[in-house]
């Protein structure tokens, strides 16, 4: 008789792999991190990882989805909180993640844009997933913004997907800032200029 899969323990062991990619690939990088690193830091043989992916590559692309869907949760719920006028939701959601880099000392930044950097020119499988995931939070937010006054941004002049990709360029340029100088200033003048108030 065959044996039965435990579903949750197999999603529970692969989301605790893929929570160790996402910290090795966001610290490092995803090439000069080596499956060995990976099975070290997991502490499974080799065996067992390839229970769970079919190589480095599929183990990537879980990686990212699995960021990408931390953080549009996180947007999620901060666009559902109806106390928060959608000014204040997005606020909400950009300052939240300046404390976080606040709280690591202004390093790592976002994985996406990291693996962006790294692999867009080179592996098309990634590149593909990294854009599709990004365009998730841009069409979210657009949402949020065509429920709004985007004058409150300084946005108006622009279509609501148009200021969503005006926001997050522009956060994503901050961030990418703020590595380099190891500090919260670019940071800062993204909310001083998007959210004056």
């Amino acid at each position: 008789m065959a044996r039965v899969r435990d579903q949750q323990k197999f999603n529970d062991c692969r989301d605790s792999l893929l929570a160790v990619g996402q910290e090795l690939f966001i610290n490092s990088s995803f090439n000069s991190v080596g499956l060995n690193d990976i099975l070290r830091e997991a502490s499974i043989p080799k065996g067992s990882f390839y229970h769970y992916f079919d190589s480095k590559e599929d183990f990537g692309l879980q990686v990212v989805e699995f960021y990408a869907k931390q953080h549009l949760e996180e947007l999620e719920s901060i666009l559902a909180d109806s106390k928060l006028s959608h000014y204040e939701q997005l606020k909400t959601f950009f300052s939240s993640s300046v404390e976080h880099f606040d709280d690591i000392e202004f390093c790592q930044g976002c994985l996406m844009a990291n693996l962006s950097q790294e692999l867009a020119d080179v592996n098309e499988k990634l590149r593909s997933k990294i854009n599709e995931l990004s365009q998730m939070t841009v069409d979210r937010i657009a949402q949020c913004l065509g429920e709004m006054d985007t004058n409150e941004l300084s946005l108006g002049h622009l279509e609501p997907e148009e200021a969503a990709q005006v926001l997050m360029n522009s956060w994503q340029g901050a961030v990418m800032k703020m590595k380099l100088e190891k500090n919260r200033a670019a940071l800062d003048v993204f909310m001083k200029f998007f959210f004056r108030r």
